[in-house]
Order: structure tokens, then sequence, then C-alpha cells
């Protein structure tokens, strides 16, 4: 977008009046002015699709709606190619994103968000302000430190009540009087009448499909008119009975019967939370499965079609282990450490482990090098605190040293005296895969060098140089990773309890600042995957939960978990986490689980061992165990325990 405040970073939507991007605040209009970690949506109205009219009745609803669950319109922006309407970015997309997801919600957190949208209602109804158009497809999600906030938008059809405050029934006559969604539309609402209540009965339809997975009425428009007028709505028993008095009351035909109010409809839900019956359920994940069909679909149900989800790839090692897991010991034994093991990294042809001065080498099963279990052991001048993977090798970092171990003779060669003395955790370090680009974080300071790299390895004779230094402002350190060859990612994360955030920033080898962006949660580990601009993350504080997180725009996938992981890994075909207790987990790149079972307890790291293998560290004071396992198929139920 030339001479425009605002770089567009990618499509992240399409809505019914036009595009939707994601675009990023530079500081000034200037076409190479610097990049802020501001992200905003630009919502595109084209003149065809959307005409003046509408275009200026969303916008005076958006700019007179100022509410934490409404999308807030910032700015008007108009260039030769089009007008746009500036708004807040929401990086967790829609509602409907989320239910496309498996089972994304536990049962309180799914209560909290309908809440959310409740309150949002709430001022938009005292403000004499009805939605009409409540639906998965028109909710926003940001995520917090407690989990997703909603935010309504698209107030595109939304009808101003001539008095504010009552709660009568009001009728527009115009050719757009009945537009809406037929899935979500009230009785009154194919008759051209409105009401506060019109958009509580929608908030019931949300409620009841996100603790079933489905909507209590399906089929054509046509059939959809009928069920909202006629049919009498069927409540599973999965559903507790209080929840069940709130979603009938709130799917009234009639509109006098619902909820005066969209607080009074909240204020129900909130006492709900505190019934024994719905607490002792509050962390069960829903949608519940339906007993009959062991999913959450309703069975035999003509539900309207929705649009099919994008079908990906799944490598032949994760369709094996979609069916059943089982978890053996290689040669049945496990490896003892003397010491503490510090790091657990491996490559597509290398696992390295490092305890103490000692850094251990394994040739991966089914690498060219591999020819049994037999391990090289390198001795380091200094306690090991990080491995870096590269090509023909890995660099090692101590606490004031790097060093470069290269294939050919495993001999530690000092690459980097950093000379400081404030401790062990004092710099962090990032090489490039292959090897050629290094970049250092110290205090204050974040340096990039090039590394003269050969087919050898990296045999240096000189001392090296920054080529560029940036300073840092922030007071600790960022992890480092590169996600190319071509730019590194600095990392931090602020766990304060006020206000948890997270900060992105992508640089070039160079050092050039590329962008960013900042996440209102704190995610301690982060690891990359082989999606392009792709991390894992886990979230500290809150509910246990796994983050996929998209960098380039940013997109945010939040995945529930029974207990919180202390370990994770990246596999070839999806994550692999491991609790306190030993439970391990694995999830494939959608984040669907495909397997469980039961391995070491207090696993401090793990890492991919061969095509289906793991190697799973446990570590005590003085020593670790390190376990090879091979994942594999066996039976229909996947439930192993862990050898010995």
């Amino acid at each position: 977008m030339q001479h425009s405040k605002y770089r567009i970073l990618g499509l992240v939507g399409q809505g019914q009046f036009g595009r939707v991007f994601c675009a990023s605040v530079r500081e000034t209009p200037a076409k190479d002015s610097r990049l802020t970690s501001q992200l905003v949506a630009l919502k595109e109205l084209s003149h065809q699709k959307a005409p003046t009219s509408e275009f200026l009745r969303e916008l005076w609803f958006l700019i007179t709606l100022q509410h934490p669950n409404i999308v807030t319109c910032r700015a008007l922006e108009h260039t030769a190619t089009g007008r746009y309407l500036v708004m807040d970015y929401c990086e967790g997309g829609t509602l409907r994103n989320l239910l496309k997801q498996d089972r994304p919600l536990r049962l309180l957190e799914g209560l909290q968000l309908i809440m959310g949208v409740l309150a949002g209602l709430d001022y938009a109804h005292r403000r004499g302000v009805v939605h009409c158009d409540i639906k998965p497809e028109n909710i926003l999600l940001t995520l917090g430190a407690k989990g997703w906030s909603p935010r309504l938008s698209d107030f595109g059809i939304a009808r101003r009540l001539p008095e504010i405050g009552t709660t009568r029934l009001h009728q527009e006559i115009s050719p757009d009087a009945t537009v809406g969604s037929p899935a979500y539309m009230a009785p009154e609402r194919f008759y051209g009448l409105y009401s506060p209540m019109s958009d509580i009965y929608a908030v019931g339809i949300l409620l009841f499909e996100l603790l079933m997975g489905y909507r209590p009425f399906g089929g054509t428009p046509g059939d959809l008119r009928w069920a909202h007028l006629n049919q009498r709505l069927s409540l599973p028993d999965a559903i507790p009975e209080p929840l069940q008095a709130i979603v009938k009351k709130s799917l009234e035909k009639l509109p006098a019967r619902r909820f005066s109010s969209a607080s009074q409809m909240a204020q129900a839900l909130r006492l709900v939370m505190y019934d024994p019956a719905v607490r002792q359920l509050g962390d069960c994940i829903i949608p519940w499965e339906h007993p009959a069909t062991g999913s959450a679909k309703a069975p035999n149900a003509e539900t309207e079609s929705l649009p099919p989800a994008k079908e990906e790839k799944t490598s032949e090692a994760a369709i094996n282990l979609s069916q059943a897991v089982r978890s053996t010991l290689l040669n049945q034994r496990s490896l003892v450490v003397p010491a503490p093991l510090t790091a657990l990294i491996a490559t597509e042809t290398y696992l390295y482990a490092a305890a103490g001065t000692e850094v251990k080498v394994w040739a991966q099963p089914g690498s060219q090098l591999f020819s049994g279990e037999a391990e090289t052991s390198i001795s380091m001048p200094e306690t090991v605190r990080a491995i870096l993977p590269a090509s023909y090798g890995c660099c090692v970092l101590s606490g004031q040293k790097l060093y470069w171990l290269s294939d050919r003779t495993w001999e530690p060669q000092c690459l980097l005296d950093l000379g400081l003395r404030q401790g062990p955790d004092a710099c962090r370090a990032a090489v490039d895969p292959h090897a050629r680009w290094l970049t250092v974080a110290v205090p204050g300071e974040l340096r990039f060098y090039y590394l003269a790299a050969n087919k050898t390895g990296c045999d240096r004779e000189k001392a090296l140089k920054p080529i560029a230094a940036v300073p840092l402002p922030e007071h600790y350190l960022p992890e480092l990773m590169f996600l190319d060859r071509r730019h590194v990612l600095a990392i931090w994360s602020d766990n304060e309890q006020k206000n948890p955030q997270t900060t992105f920033r992508v640089y070039t080898r160079r050092g050039t600042a590329v962008g960013s962006v900042r996440l209102s949660a704190s995610v301690g580990q982060v690891l990359p995957t082989p999606e392009p601009y792709t991390l894992l993350g886990i979230p500290q504080g809150g509910k246990p939960a796994v983050l996929s997180m998209k960098l380039w725009p940013l997109k945010v996938v939040r995945i529930p978990l029974e207990s919180l992981p202390v370990s994770a890994c990246v596999t070839s075909w999806g994550w692999v986490l491991a609790d306190v207790g030993g439970q391990i987990l694995l999830l494939n790149s959608q984040g669907i689980q495909i397997g469980n079972f039961s391995g070491p307890a207090a696993s401090k790291a793990i890492a991919p061992w061969g095509k289906t293998g793991l190697a799973i560290s446990a570590s005590t004071e003085e020593s670790s165990h390190l376990h090879f396992l091979d994942v594999s198929v066996e039976s229909a139920n996947p439930r192993a325990s862990f050898p010995g």
C-alpha cells in the first residue's frame, strides 16, 4: 500500500463486503519507515459490494461503540486502490475458526467467552443498537493470560432502536429487513422484526453449539425458518440441568419469554458457574463427545453445511500414529549419565546431549551415519549451557565462550570469547542451519557475526568480530532462533501478573530490523516447527494449554490440555508434550491428539530419535537417565506404560 501508514502483512479473511488484511503500523507514512509491533486489521469495503449507506452505517456504529468486547474502529484509510476500515487486529481469528478445532475449550472457558459476547451486546443495546447478525464468523478472538476474549464485529446490518432501553419489537420495512444468517436468526427476524432479545436468541444458538459441537436446528434455509418458528428444542442429557435452563430460556420462540436483557443472561451464567453440577465439570473439554457416536457431532443430524475445512497433507508416520501408539525401549535399556543433562537437541543427522562438561553425540537411526547406538563423548573446557545444532556439527555455548564441534574430528575449537563475568546465563546465541551466521545477545546488545564456513565445517584462524550490533532496551535477554537462513527471531517473554506479554522481533542476519509482533500472554518454551514462520509455544500461567503461533501475519491457535507440559519437542509428524508425572501426549501438526502413554516421571527434555522414536531425559540432582523409545502401531487403544 503506497504512501500509507500501514504495511499489509497478509490476507486473513474474506468478509461479506470485501477482504480483511493484517497490517503493521509504520512510524511514519514513508515507504521505508520502521515497522512497529502494533498490528491492525484493514477491512476492505468495495464500492460494488458495500454501498456508501452501508459503509457509513457500519462506520457510525464502530465509532460510537467503544467497549473491550467490541472491535474498535481506529481510522478510515483511502488509497488509490480502495477504502478500508482500520480496526483492532484479533490474532485468534473468528469464533468459527475456533469451533473448527478439535474440542478447543474447557466448559468454564466457554461460558466466560459467552459472557464476554453478552457484555458487548449489553453495551450496544443500552445505546440503542441491535447487532442483528450474531454468529461465529462475526465474533473475533484475542488471546489473554486467561484464554480467549471475544470481540463483536461486522455491524453492517445492525439496527438502531427508536426508543433506547425498550424491549418492544420493532419493524423496519426495507429490502434487507430480513437479511442475516438463518442458522442463528430468531423467529421474529424472519418477519423483519427485531429487538435486543433477537440477539439473545442468537447467543443461545452459540451457547448450544459451544457445548455440543452442532446447532440445535439444521437444514436448508427454508427448513431453518420452519425449525426456528415451530420445531421443539431438544436438549442432550450431556448438558447439566442448570445450563439447560439457560439454553431453553434464551431460545424461547416468543421474545417476551427470553431473558429481558443481555446482562440478565450473563448474570444467570455467572450464577450457574458456581452450581456444583457445573463446577465439577468446569475443566472438562467441550464440545462433549456424544455417547452414541464418540464424536462431538449430532448423530444423523441434518445440520446446515459448513465451509469444508482445508485438507492438510499428513505424513505416513502421523497416519500410523493416529491408529494406535505403543512405546518400547530400544534394546530394552536406558543410558545413565553421571551428571544432570543441561541440553538435549536433535537434528536429522545427530542427537546431542550435554551434561556437565561433556557433550555426547549419537548418529540418528535412518541416517547414513547410523551404525548402531555407539556414542561419541567430547570433553569441553567448561560447563555446557546450550547446544546450537548446524550442518556438519554444532556450536556449544558455555557461560562465557562459544565453541565449534565439527563432525570430522569432534575437537572443540573456541569460536568466540564473550568476555562476560555476569554469570552463566549472561548470554544467548543462535546459529543458522548452515553454520554461516551467528547472533549473540549480551546485556544491552544484540550482536551479529558472519562465520567464514567451508565444506569441512567452521575452521577459523582469526577472532570473530561482529558485523553489526543492535542495542537492546530490555533489561533481560531474549531467546534466539533462526527462522531460516536469512532471518533470526528474538523472543522476550514477560510474566508480569497484571500485564503478561510476549514480544517477537525479527531481524535479518545482518542486524536489520524487519518487524515485530506482540502477544498478550506470556509464553515460556518456544520451538520452531517445519511450517515456515510457525512456532509451538507453552504459555505460562492460566490453564494448561499449548499454542501454535504463525508470525506473518500473526495467527494463534490455542489447544487446551489436561495437564501442564514441562517439556516438549517438534517432530516431522507432530508435537510431543510431557507433564511432570511422565504422561506423554502426541499431537499431529494440526493439534489433534493422536496418542498418549506413560513415560518417565519428571522428564526434563524430549528430542526426536529417528523417524518415530523419542529420546527422553529424566534428571536427578546428581545424574540423568536418557531413555530411547520407539513409538509404533500395535493396538486400537493407544494406552501404553513406560517399561522400567
